[in-house]
């Protein structure tokens, strides 16, 4: 059993390969927030010494720290803004809805492995597959979206705070630098942002794919549903406040893979559509 991810792959890595403004060489366009920064100095100073080691560490930690910042920021605004237009079909592709149960399980989530090979000093282990049930059933009054993966770590608002004159560039050789080095902090930031959505992909596709992976196996009963259990009481409460009607839920056995495989059930593939007919 293997589910094929290229639909998000096609979605997700789209937005970060094609979104944002680039100039003539492909690099990132120039934004007025990132000339603004470029443009930030002290008073000049009276001389002009050479730039030192010290100077330029300090220059170079406060540049990169801001430049960063503000393209994390830039390329993360770009990010969300192209996945809410994509909404439509991204909710079409990560269901989580259809995988609630009646009564308001989110199922579990199950990882598979392929041909796994484990060796121990003189001994070889070799599995066609390895399921493993990465995270238990729960209750979830909401579904789950994809937005909640998706922009975990994506900081649309840069930093407000501003450094001090001490390490703002003074000289001309001391500017110059510090325009390179705020450069190179936005060109990392916006790396991290396109990075960090990759990471939260990942996760996304992990979960709602192990999701759908319990279902399948659910269906071949390699898998145990997990059991509810209602304990209603018609009336609770005390003296300050009162519940009718009220009903307890709780997940008395969370399920499992069933090691029996003489309970396992046989599942007939539907015929391909290019087959013969018999």
């Amino acid at each position: 059993m293997r589910f094929k991810k290229r639909n998000t792959l096609a979605f997700v890595l789209g937005c970060t390969a094609c979104i944002g403004a680039t100039a003539h060489d492909g690099s990132p366009a120039v934004s007025r927030s990132l000339e603004a920064l470029t443009q930030l100095s002290a008073p000049s100073a009276t001389r002009a010494p050479k730039l030192s080691s010290a100077r330029a560490s300090l220059l170079s930690e406060t540049a990169q720290l801001l430049g960063s910042h503000l393209g994390l920021a830039e390329r993360s605004a770009q990010l969300i803004a192209a996945l809410e237009a994509r909404a439509d079909k991204l909710d079409m592709i990560y269901r989580f809805p259809a995988l609630v149960s009646p009564r308001g399980v989110l199922p579990p989530v199950i990882t598979e492995a392929r041909d796994a090979v484990q060796v121990t000093g003189d001994q070889l282990r070799v599995a066609d597959r390895i399921y493993r049930m990465v995270a238990r059933a729960r209750f979830v009054t909401t579904p789950p979206s994809w937005r909640d993966d998706l922009f975990v770590g994506l900081r649309t608002k840069p930093s407000k705070e501003r450094p001090t004159a001490a390490a703002l560039p003074r000289t001309p050789d001391e500017r110059a630098y510090w325009t390179q080095q705020v450069r190179m902090g936005y060109t990392h930031g916006r790396q991290l942002a396109d990075q960090i959505l990759e990471r939260n992909r990942a996760r996304l596709d992990r979960t709602f794919l192990g999701m759908l992976r319990y279902t399948a196996l659910l269906k071949r009963g390699l898998v145990v549903e997990p059991t509810v259990s209602a304990a209603p009481a018609i009336v609770t409460g005390d003296a300050t406040h009162l519940n009718i009607g009220d009903t307890l839920y709780r997940i008395t056995d969370p399920g499992g893979l069933i090691l029996d495989a003489r309970r396992w059930r046989p599942v007939v593939a539907p015929a391909s559509s290019s087959g013969t007919k018999p």
